[in-house]
């Protein structure tokens, strides 16, 4: 059942609240192909259990347990909600093909390492780091910044797991490459064992989605490819180069301390597990 809570946008973009970010188009002649573009989710705090399940779901209708192909490119987003389509990826009967056209960062790598065959563009890029929070005016205590650290530990663990399966690498080399922010072209994906293919016809521009928000969230990384922000000077309009000052309306005020009123929640159920 979704939730009665209004959900809080942590990234901006196109869709609507609880709307999937992917499209499915059918390939005459070929199988079906999931255009996996954007953040997992835009909607999405920790607790996104909408996305997941619109993802299996289409999954289902469209792939039909038959092989299908999935063109990514996503700068990641909600680290929950992609673990869970990384598990319905794997579950799912049919072949899955998983193509990185631009972009796989943070959770995404997730999403991508679940597929049988993980192909790579050449002007592609992957990226690993440690799990993160951004906090938005939501002030917590050194108990509840403790237990969120303790959190955010066993988030990272659990995303060792799933690098190690695909790649064979030991978890403190996997620890090392997360905690370094860790960007790779496809020849390096491939020698890690992230990869393994690299499409080698034809050469694509590196595509980024048309808004601001997108170089924002790049700022919070501190090894972004030259290239990958070039793409930003070359396909960002001029005029949105500065942003105007945002002052904090009574709506932003209360999300902010929804934001924290969750945030707390989730630290007092994990404190009630690990008690």
């Amino acid at each position: 059942m979704p939730k009665t809570h209004n959900p809080i946008r942590c990234f901006e973009g196109i869709t609507q609240p609880n709307e999937p970010f992917w499209t499915w188009q059918n390939v005459a002649g070929g199988e079906p192909e999931l255009e996996f573009n954007g953040y997992i989710s835009e909607y999405s705090w920790f607790e996104d259990d909408i996305t997941p399940k619109l993802f299996r779901d289409d999954l289902q209708q469209y792939g039909q347990g038959g092989p299908i192909t999935i063109r990514m490119n996503s700068y990641g987003g909600d680290v929950i909600a992609a673990s869970l389509i990384s598990t319905y990826i794997r579950d799912y009967p049919g072949r899955v093909t998983v193509q990185i056209d631009g972009v796989a960062a943070s959770a995404a790598t997730v999403v991508a390492v679940a597929g049988d065959v993980v192909k790579m563009q050449p002007s592609a890029y992957f990226m690993i780091h440690d799990p993160l929070v951004v906090f938005f005016l939501a002030a917590l205590n050194i108990e509840e910044m403790t237990r969120l650290a303790a959190s955010l530990q066993s988030i990272k663990e659990g995303i060792v797991n799933v690098y190690e399966a695909k790649t064979g690498l030991s978890r403190p080399r996997l620890s090392k490459l997360m905690t370094d922010e860790t960007w790779m072209d496809a020849q390096k994906a491939i020698d890690l064992g992230f990869v393994d293919q690299i499409i080698m016809a034809g050469k694509k521009q590196i595509e980024i989605p048309k808004n601001t928000a997108v170089v924002n969230a790049l700022h919070n990384f501190k090894n972004v490819p030259p290239a990958i922000m070039q793409a930003f000077d070359r396909d960002i309009p001029s005029e949105t180069a500065e942003e105007e000052p945002v002052l904090m309306t009574d709506e932003m005020q209360n999300e902010a301390q929804v934001l924290r009123e969750r945030i707390v929640s989730i630290l007092e159920k994990e404190h009630h597990n690990d008690g």
